[in-house]
């Protein structure tokens, strides 16, 4: 038996009843396929044209937009030109008016060059002035500079006449008197001949601790009571010692008590001792200047540490050497009322 399908179509008439067959069946699958496949199609098709559409109109909506822009631009750039542009009544003269122009324009143009010249001169003038003023500036600057070290020197002068003066004692007045100079010169030489040949200063380049002074005392070493005739300072092994006045080296030996010792003798009855020297730098009978080296300090003899005994002398008899030690311009009269043993009165005369 031939399989077929059955097919009832109904209407208000009444029911009708078809047979398919296997090829009725398989046409109808097909016309079914090809419509829903047209379906599918024309679907896509819609779509594709609804969207081609949609970019259509945004592609218009844009040139729309971008050809609003450029009118307005136009109607600007319209605007613009009717502003610049002169009235229309003055066109009939602007043929005469330009050919007024024309002939104005070359010697506009030479008076044009003459200013650009001019100013061109008056550029060149204007920085040789700058120049000049620069010039004039550091001149004043460079004048006002040694104006101030001459002033700066001129008050250095006043104020060491004055330290003069008041060293000296021999002026008193507000105003500083030029003619008394040379009187005070007398006195300044007459002063410093006496510092340079009676002991004075330190017998080194710089002052140091005094460990043992001048006057009765314990020997460090033999223990005995004994007067100490100098002053002993302290100093490292091979500082130089120093002369501290004018004179004659009266001896230069070694003892067992002072080691290495140096007796120096001066002007105006003086003499000073220099002990324990490490090394002596003079002989006997060699001159000697203030400040000059005569040996290294050092601790020859009796001695427990590097250190300088120093003596100063008046005529063979002791004096304490601190005030000589501290006798210079500025208290040069203080000696005179420390060592009272010493008759000063003749060499101060």
């Amino acid at each position: 038996m031939r399989r077929s399908l059955l097919v009832t179509v109904t209407n208000y008439v009444g029911s009708t009843q078809f047979y398919l067959s296997i090829t009725h069946q398989r046409l109808l699958l097909i016309v079914l396929i090809l419509a829903l496949l047209s379906l599918v199609v024309g679907n896509g098709v819609l779509v594709w044209l609804g969207r081609s559409q949609i970019q259509t109109l945004q592609q218009a909506e844009v040139w729309r937009l971008s050809n609003l822009k450029s009118t307005a631009q136009v109607l600007k750039l319209q605007r613009s030109l009717t502003q610049l542009l002169p009235p229309t009544q003055g066109l009939a003269n602007a043929p005469a008016d330009f050919q007024k122009l024309l002939d104005v324009a070359p010697a506009a143009a030479a008076s044009l060059d003459q200013l650009q010249s001019q100013a061109q001169q008056d550029h060149f003038t204007i920085q040789a002035l700058e120049r000049r003023l620069s010039e004039l500036t550091h001149s004043r600057y460079e004048i006002s500079q040694q104006l101030l070290r001459y002033t700066q020197r001129s008050s250095a002068m006043e104020l060491s006449l004055r330290q003069l003066e008041g060293l000296l004692g021999t002026q008193e007045g507000a105003e500083f008197d030029m003619s008394k100079v040379p009187e005070m010169l007398l006195t300044a030489q007459h002063r410093l001949t006496l510092l340079a040949h009676i002991p004075s200063a330190w017998p080194m380049a710089n002052q140091t601790l005094i460990t043992s002074k001048y006057g009765p005392r314990k020997h460090p070493i033999t223990g005995a009571n004994k007067m100490h005739r100098g002053v002993d300072l302290r100093c490292l092994k091979g500082t130089p010692i120093l002369a501290t006045a004018n004179g004659v080296v009266v001896s230069s030996i070694k003892t067992k008590g002072f080691g290495n010792i140096i007796t120096l003798t001066h002007s105006y009855g003086f003499s000073s001792r220099y002990a324990h020297l490490h090394k002596r730098l003079v002989k006997q009978g060699e001159f000697v200047q203030q400040g000059q080296a005569i040996g290294h300090c050092g601790s020859t003899g009796l001695s427990n540490a590097p250190h300088l005994h120093y003596e100063v002398k008046f005529l063979a008899k002791q004096s304490d050497p601190k005030p000589f030690m501290a006798w210079d311009l500025v208290n040069f009269d203080d000696l005179f009322k420390q060592v009272e043993e010493i008759k000063w009165q003749f060499l101060i005369k």
